[in-house]
């Protein structure tokens, strides 16, 4: 009889293994490019797919090449390449041999209206740790109203089905917008019927270029972004799982000493298109010029001291038990606000309404989120001070007048 071999989660493994304190850069991303050939209305990165002026700033196949060098002699092994359309490239398929050949597992993500029989047969022959398609609605008036590319609806399912007709590993994922929420559903039962996974993200970020916020009326509010939730069990279930292992109660004191206590720039690194290595897709300001010098360099003398940033403000995130459920973390409160220490008010907001939702007073929050945001006064000052999180947020330790009713969540709406 064979010995049972008994299986743990890939971040038990890491924490066995010391991987935080050998500062492995095990989890990368390669931007190719950020031109698309779709104009999603909610996209934070998609240049014009023909812009040659984009085209001649990205950095070339062989600087590529010799990238993927470093970063396997670095201790690399999950290798995720996207863009913009990944598949735009037309170097793409020598890039991504190179990588499969250095024995990294490579992720793909992409749009899947470019994903030919001759792509497909190259991921059958040379098989990805995983394939990741954007599916923006189930009909073609949704999807192609999000694309604003007419045909791209029924290209984005030609594609899909060549990849699932060679059982390539493919993952369905959509961007929730208030343009395509009644279609997410039925998304997920067309993924479950091809026998494929299925996710889907509620939270929306400005373009990575500094420019301006989408328009407002795609992020969903905070409520609706539980109701979407809940009308999944198997995502209420994991969500469950996940607070009962990450999210502590308020009796645990918290207190961090340093902005960054992610794995951005401790076990993870992105690239973007221009050569500029950066700690995560999310935190872009400071970066490392790799046409100046080499991924060693940036990961082990650049990225360290970024990570050494300690906290500068009585924010409310630095004590908030909540931060593991928390979309506004340093990355997305830079894009949003330009600071890392600027909490994303929207964001605050649904992750009080979640853990409302899964761990009710347990939590030791209020549902409207109160007790972080202070009693609604970020909505009556200026954008500048609402940009903080001070002291009058209680940072995970308010638990009382959970009996109340609770105050009308505040409306948050993206400067245009």
């Amino acid at each position: 009889m064979e010995p049972e071999i008994r299986e743990i989660p890939y971040s038990r493994l890491q924490e066995r293994m010391g991987i935080l304190e050998q500062r492995l850069p095990l989890d990368g991303c390669i931007e190719t490019t950020y031109r698309c050939n779709l104009r999603c209305v909610h996209c934070y990165v998609n240049e014009p797919a023909g812009s040659r002026e984009i085209q001649e700033r990205e950095i070339s196949l062989e600087r590529s090449k010799r990238l993927v060098d470093e970063i396997v002699e670095a201790g690399n092994l999950h290798l995720l390449l996207t863009g913009g359309e990944v598949l735009l490239r037309p170097d793409f398929p020598e890039l991504y041999l190179y990588a499969i050949r250095k024995g990294l597992l490579v992720t793909v993500f992409t749009n899947g209206t470019l994903v030919t029989d001759a792509i497909a047969d190259l991921f059958d022959e040379y098989r990805p740790q995983g394939i990741e398609i954007s599916l923006y609605g189930m009909t073609r008036e949704t999807y192609e109203k999000v694309t604003a590319v007419p045909g791209s609806y029924d290209k984005c399912l030609a594609g899909i089905a060549r990849l699932v007709q060679r059982k390539i590993p493919v993952v369905l994922k959509t961007m929730a917008l208030t343009w395509n929420m009644h279609e997410v559903m039925a998304m997920e039962a067309y993924a479950h019927e091809q026998g494929l996974e299925f996710r889907f993200d509620s939270l929306l970020n400005p373009r990575v270029d500094c420019g301006a916020n989408r328009n407002s009326e795609l992020q969903m509010t905070p409520e609706q972004v539980l109701a979407l939730d809940l009308e999944d069990s198997a995502r209420m279930a994991e969500l469950k799982r996940f607070c009962e292992e990450f999210v502590p109660g308020p009796e645990v004191p918290i207190a961090r000493d340093r902005v960054y206590t992610c794995g951005a720039g401790q076990t993870s690194f992105t690239v973007d298109p221009y050569g500029r290595l950066q700690m995560c897709q999310l935190s872009r300001k400071s970066y490392f010029d790799l046409k100046q010098g080499s991924f060693a360099e940036g990961w082990n003398d650049f990225f360290p001291m970024l990570r050494a940033r300690t906290w500068q403000t009585a924010s409310a995130c630095r004590t908030c038990s909540l931060a593991a459920l928390c979309g506004s973390c340093p990355g997305a409160a830079e894009m949003e606000h330009g600071d890392i220490e600027a909490m994303v008010v929207g964001f605050c907001e649904i992750a009080h309404l979640r853990a409302d939702a899964v761990l009710g007073v347990s939590s030791g929050h209020r549902r409207d989120g109160t007790c972080c945001l202070g009693q609604g006064k970020l909505v009556s000052q200026p954008a500048a001070v609402q940009a903080r999180a001070t002291q009058s947020g209680c940072g995970g330790s308010c638990s009382e007048d959970h009996g109340a009713k609770a105050p009308a969540l505040i409306q948050i709406q993206r400067s245009r």
